[in-house]
């Protein structure tokens, strides 16, 4: 028994062990309905996943469920384009709706898949670019931190990007150091997929200047495979550019993400993204110290100072993509890899660095009470943000057993989309900030245009509009939640 124990490998088996810890953690509340937060941007995602089931798969011509125009004054969507990234996580996410049935937890668990790939990859680097206890630190922060735990099992590509973007880092670095065949390929594979997922992969040609300077220094110039490597990687991303463009009323509006109202730079974009996001959202005040700690410490002459250059990606990224950032938390999602890596660093300074002026006993304890409240006050902030919208739910069951399966419904919330998505019908998402607000000319147009649904949350049967509706349309069901129309 003894010599088998002493067979088995420990690092393999802590990383595993912390593979099943992150994919425990992403299990809770797996099988909630797709109105918990940012379920707006979660539905586009999910329903063109379902469309594919539903009205047989298109990759070039990915539609959701809302035919309300994307941009404000923008053209009638009729035929529900949504055109974004590549549908590439909906295409995976199809077959496993086909097979299965159509189940927000399957996306989830794509999610997750992708997500545990992201570790191992982000283990592989940090380990032989600094040591194993670094990565393995790396990967346990990856795995339990709540922010990361959130995020990385949403109804987006955000987890697909992360695991799309370590590979190209980690095997684009592999190759340089030992160039196989396989390797580059692997490396143009990984960066044509990081490309096409998201924008964010764009910003991380900054690293990988930085690794090929590393070797060559400005020799690098002059090698021939790294610029095909970029032209190869580049082109697909630019053939999708010039296709969509033919689409215009299926592209959401997105000049406001670079600097709206001027927000870049002002005492508001730093509160925003360092206090709010980083500070108190990701690691939670206390996990600042560690982060802090892992930049000071001087880097190994393997990893030089290339996990520095991918900060700067990401603060370029930031500063480019200013408004966007201030206004939705997940785009803040690419700080994950770099937040856990400067949190093992620091980590492991603490746990095994030279303690000749410091107490090891208190190096342990500040360690463990530090981890302890970065993960208690950023679970405070994040738990949140699986409570499901009140109603929503409910009602979109409710229109789903109610309602013929082809009716066009009218939803009255807002603009947010979480509601049609949830009746499981096409239609519009009218209400507030929408541009088919509830009165009486927009709900006649929409019936004219077909809707045979009137459905809400937030009824106020006082009102003008809420007599008029009362009048003139049955109600097919009523509840403290939610009011159902037929038109």
């Amino acid at each position: 028994m003894r010599k088998m124990f002493k067979k088995i490998k420990l690092v393999p088996v802590l990383l595993f062990l912390i593979l099943v810890l992150a994919f425990v953690l992403r299990l809770y509340k797996i099988n909630i309905a797709l109105a918990d937060h940012h379920s707006w941007r979660q539905a586009d995602t999910a329903s063109v996943a379902r469309n594919f089931v539903k009205e047989g798969f298109d990759f070039f011509h990915p539609r959701i469920d809302n035919m309300i125009p994307l941009i404000a004054g923008g053209a009638s969507n009729t035929e529900r384009y949504f055109f974004v990234e590549p549908p590439i996580y909906q295409s995976v996410v199809a077959p496993f709706y086909y097979f299965f049935g159509i189940k927000e937890s399957l996306a989830r668990l794509v999610s997750i898949g992708f997500f545990l790939g992201a570790i191992i990859l982000l283990y592989l680097l940090t380990s032989k670019m600094i040591n194993r206890k670094v990565g393995l630190l790396t990967a346990f922060f990856m795995a339990v931190l709540p922010y990361s735990i959130f995020f990385t099992r949403i109804i987006m590509p955000e987890p697909m990007m992360l695991f799309a973007c370590i590979g190209m880092l980690y095997f684009f670095w592999q190759w340089l150091e030992k160039p196989t065949k396989w390797g580059y390929f692997l490396a143009i594979f990984f960066t044509t997929f990081a490309l096409l997922i998201k924008t964010f992969p764009l910003f991380l040609l900054l690293p990988m200047i930085y690794l090929a300077w590393q070797k060559y220094r400005f020799g690098f110039l002059k090698e021939k495979k790294i610029w095909f490597l970029v032209i190869i990687a580049i082109l697909p991303l630019i053939a999708w550019r010039l296709w969509v463009a033919r689409f215009p009323e299926g592209i959401p509006g997105n000049i406001w993400l670079f600097n709206q109202n001027g927000i870049r730079f002002r005492p508001a974009f730093f509160h925003w993204i360092f206090a709010e996001r980083i500070g108190k959202m990701i690691l939670g005040y206390w996990g600042v110290a560690l982060l802090v700690l892992g930049l000071i410490l001087r880097p190994t002459k393997k990893e030089g100072w290339f996990f520095y250059w991918w900060m700067a990606a990401f603060l370029v990224y930031v500063t480019v993509f200013a408004s966007g950032n201030v206004t939705h938390d997940y785009y803040q999602v690419p700080f994950i890899p770099l937040a856990t890596i400067f949190l093992a660093k620091g980590s492991y300074w603490l746990l095994f660095g030279d303690k000749k002026n410091f107490s090891k006993f208190f190096s342990y304890l500040l360690f463990i009470i530090c981890v302890g409240f970065m993960l208690a006050f950023s679970w405070f902030e994040i738990r949140g943000f699986y409570n499901v919208q009140g109603g929503v739910d409910v009602a979109g069951v409710a229109v789903n057993e109610l309602a013929s399966k082809d009716a066009l419904v009218l939803t009255g919330d807002s603009n947010d989309v979480t509601l049609l998505y949830n009746t499981n019908r096409h239609g519009w998402s009218g209400g507030y900030a929408s541009p088919m607000p509830n009165n009486t000319d927009v709900l006649e147009r929409a019936r004219s245009l077909g809707a045979k649904i009137y459905v809400t949350t937030k009824f106020e049967e006082n009102s003008d509009f809420g007599r008029y509706l009362l009048k003139n349309y049955q109600v097919l069901k009523k509840t403290n939640q939610y009011i159902i129309f037929s038109l």
